[in-house]
């Protein structure tokens, strides 16, 4: 029952700031008064409300690729709305099952549970039915819906700590992965180059030239061409029609003033107590050394979290900003009288003020300016060039009569040239077709370009003569490591026989200890492969890379250390991980067995109304 009691704990704890954060501020509106619920499973209805909630708390937890926050157009395309809905639906099917097995939780429970929680506690700790019911109405529940959300999730918890309680891995999941990254390896190995070989490469004859190309013909096409004609004009060439006088930059100094030019500050954590004889007790205890800051917070159920002020300026602090200000980094002082009553506080950094003068970021400020400016310029521009395009304006006409500069480039996935560089232009360069009329398109840096697709050339084979120097190389490079792979094969045959590593005419490497995650700069990329592949000291294997061949012969195999402390730990997470998987498998299986056997309504007009206030 404790371990029950530590599950449901939590969950309300999470529920309480999924409701908090999620609820903030908010209402649904428009919604005639009457639309009540999204859909239901069983008896147990999906609100509103509840939806609602859990879509602004997807949206809040989610960023987009701009790394702004995401909007509910682009979690909609991402189908992440579907996927609230889906995971309310599952929270309502373990409702569900719940109610059918009589499972729920006793009003003294209860009551408990919500006089423990420490969002409705006051300054000294104890619950406080006046924060209780204002908190509540910042969310828009009654005490009511509350108490019925949190014996649900109690009862929830029951049967979820039911499910989770008694799963546990085999050692056998653990045990392989351990010894697959554990496991250490000797080896001697040794790169065979051109001056091993018996006797010296001969260069290639005109027939095997010719052969090689033949073979080998795809290598030497050129790349498929799309010759395109564009009409660009960017903020770079605008900034020289830029004209920015001192005032201006003044002034931009000036807003941005408090950013450039900040009061010390101090990073502070500020415990309240509710009498200033607590606070001067647990003042004294710490000066002594018999507790410390950190025990003192413990004792309080806060964390350093819930205390922590940020970076503060002397004026933020009112009263207790002169102590706290000649105080040193790390001191606890205090107790101070607060706003909010007595108070410790610990400094936990200092930061000094920022001064930056007009003079410093002038440069800094006329470019960011000029920028600015010539994109705004370019925008206001946009609608006349989409006006000469829509009339029939070709490119030509376009760059002539306006600030546009014409372009050619011969487009191909590797090409560098102007202005292949941005990627709205390499995308509509990709999709483009000799049918399509030029628009204008929005570049990175707020620059536009329109572009008309004038030919496509196919990839084609290009003659030996073309590519005379690139094939002699390739069909060398190919021609030597197979000699250097023979050379290795026949040493390799030596040690088979019993001659020793160190005798062959080659530069022995010996690698001790070396696991699969270890990296050798100088070999083959698959040479720590080849060598965890074998399966007996003595063995050897020839390793070809691109451009290398390499020879290596084990040593030794080595265990992985069971009493290693960084691979019990990795164990451990491996097992933890484990569970978590399989509880996820049988939690999903659970869920879905109740939703066969439940019948499940969803209000699509209901869900598309709710959907509409975000």
């Amino acid at each position: 029952m404790s371990a029950s009691g530590k599950t449901t704990k939590t969950l309300v704890w999470i529920l309480m700031a999924m409701l908090i954060l999620g609820l903030g501020g908010f209402g649904i509106t428009n919604l005639g008064g009457s639309v009540r619920t999204v859909g239901a499973v069983g008896d147990k209805e999906i609100t509103t409300q509840s939806y609602s909630r859990a879509l602004r708390q997807m949206l809040q937890g989610q960023s987009s690729a701009s790394g702004n926050a995401l909007s509910f157009a682009e979690a909609q395309a991402q189908q992440l709305d579907r996927l609230v809905l889906s995971q309310l639906v599952a929270t309502r099917s373990l409702d569900a099952e719940t109610a059918a097995l009589g499972l729920s939780v006793g009003d003294e429970r209860l009551g408990r549970q919500i006089v423990e929680t420490d969002a409705f506690k006051g300054i000294d700790g104890q619950f406080n039915r006046d924060d209780y019911r204002f908190r509540l109405q910042q969310i828009g529940l009654t005490e009511r819906q509350y108490e019925e959300i949190v014996r649900e999730e109690m009862a929830r918890g029951i049967v979820q700590t039911a499910l989770f309680s008694n799963i546990r891995t085999t050692a056998s999941y653990a045990d392989t992965i351990i010894n697959f990254i554990g496991e250490e390896r000797d080896f001697t190995w040794a790169i065979i180059d051109e001056t091993m070989l018996d006797a010296p490469l001969p260069e290639a004859t005109e027939a095997e030239l010719v052969a090689f190309h033949s073979e080998n013909s795809a290598n030497y096409k050129t790349p498929f061409l799309r010759k395109i004609t564009f009409a660009m004009l960017t903020p770079e060439q605008m900034i020289e029609t830029v004209e920015i006088d001192e005032t201006t930059l003044q002034q931009l100094f000036n807003e941005r003033a408090a950013e450039l030019n900040r009061p010390e500050r101090r990073l502070v954590e500020r415990l309240v107590f509710s009498a200033e004889d607590i606070a001067q007790t647990a003042a004294d205890a710490i000066a002594a050394g018999s507790t410390s800051f950190e025990d003192v917070v413990a004792e309080r159920g806060l964390t350093l979290n819930d205390i922590d002020m940020g970076d503060v300026s002397l004026a933020e602090l009112n009263d207790a900003g002169d102590a706290v200000f000649a105080a040193a980094s790390g001191d606890v002082v205090g107790p101070l009288q607060t706003d909010l009553g007595p108070a410790l506080f610990r400094i936990s950094g200092v930061l000094s003020a920022v001064e930056t003068s007009f003079e410093d970021v002038a440069d800094e400020l006329r470019d960011e300016y000029a920028q600015s400016r010539a994109r705004r310029l370019i925008d206001t521009e946009r609608e006349s060039y989409e006006d000469l395009l829509a009339a029939g304006a070709t490119l030509e006409e376009l760059a002539a009569e306006t600030m546009m500069e014409l372009g050619m480039i011969e487009w191909h996935d590797r090409a560098e040239a102007t202005p292949a560089g941005y990627a709205a232009f390499r995308e509509a360069a990709n999709r483009i077709t000799l049918d399509d009329f030029p628009e204008i398109i929005e570049l990175d840096d707020g620059g536009l370009i329109a572009m008309r697709l004038d030919a496509e050339e196919p990839a084609a084979e290009q003659p030996l003569s073309a590519v005379r120097a690139e094939v002699i190389e390739d069909e060398r490079r190919l021609r030597l490591l197979n000699a250097l792979e023979s050379k290795a094969d026949a040493l390799a045959a030596e040690l088979g026989e019993g001659r020793a590593f160190t005798s062959l005419e080659v530069a022995p490497r010996v690698e001790s200890g070396l696991t699969r995650a270890e990296f050798l700069a100088d070999a083959p990329p698959s040479l720590l492969v080849e060598a965890f592949a074998l399966a007996a000291q003595g063995d050897t294997a020839v390793v070809r890379g691109a451009d290398t061949v390499a020879l290596l012969q084990l040593d030794m195999i080595i265990a992985p250390d069971v009493a290693d402390p960084e691979l019990a730990s990795t164990r451990s997470l491996l097992e933890s991980q484990y569970e978590n998987d399989l509880a996820q498998d049988i939690y999903n299986m659970f869920v879905t067995d109740i939703q066969s056997r439940m019948p499940i309504t969803l209000d699509e007009a209901a869900i598309n109304a709710v959907n509409t206030q975000f």
